[in-house]
């Protein structure tokens, strides 16, 4: 069921994830505008203490978060990867990261920020990846040929089975392709 829900199942082309994130990126904006009545730019500070006191922006940004994640996990199936590894592996990356900035100030981007350079390069790599990577598209493999003798749930298909050929060659007297 998670696939569904998380779009794990699902594709998604580069035009689309590009304009679907733009869209929900922009849209957020205007809700934080219109909520807190400041543009975001600049200093972040104060608009952050408005925004937290906020339950409406709060909600919109988990939401925000969860639109993202699933715009992503499609992305990276349209790819031909497998968005469960793939958006794990990446979550880790982003935890580990601000674990590291965390505990390793130095290291951080600024005094602010709780991201390595390292990280803050990974995640950048990977949009751009999501961005522009070609996708597979929607090709899958063409269907076996099946005989048409069957009930509907129980078909058979018209080719051996790969181990009743085995079986068949051993006991023809076939020993690794050669007769003896």
């Amino acid at each position: 069921m998670l696939n569904y829900i998380f779009g794990f199942n699902a594709r998604m082309g580069r035009l689309a994830f590009f304009f679907c994130t733009l869209v929900a990126g922009l849209g957020f904006v205007m809700l934080v505008y219109g909520i807190t009545g400041n543009m975001p730019r600049g200093r972040t500070d104060v608009l952050l203490a408005q925004a937290s006191n906020s339950p409406a922006l709060i909600i919109a940004f988990y939401g925000l978060l969860v639109v993202c994640f699933m715009l992503q996990s499609m992305r990276v199936r349209d790819i031909g990867w497998d968005p469960v590894c793939v958006m794990a592996a990446w979550i880790a990356l982003i935890v580990l990261d601000r674990a590291i900035a965390g505990r390793f100030p130095e290291y951080a981007l600024t005094y602010q920020h709780t991201g390595t350079v390292v990280g803050a390069l990974a995640n950048a790599a990977m949009n751009l990846v999501l961005t522009f990577w070609p996708g597979g598209g929607s090709e899958e493999a063409p269907p076996l040929p099946r005989e048409t003798s069957g009930d509907g749930l129980f078909e058979r298909s018209s080719a051996p089975a790969a181990a009743g050929s085995r079986v068949a060659r051993i006991a023809n007297g076939e020993f690794g392709g050669k007769t003896r």
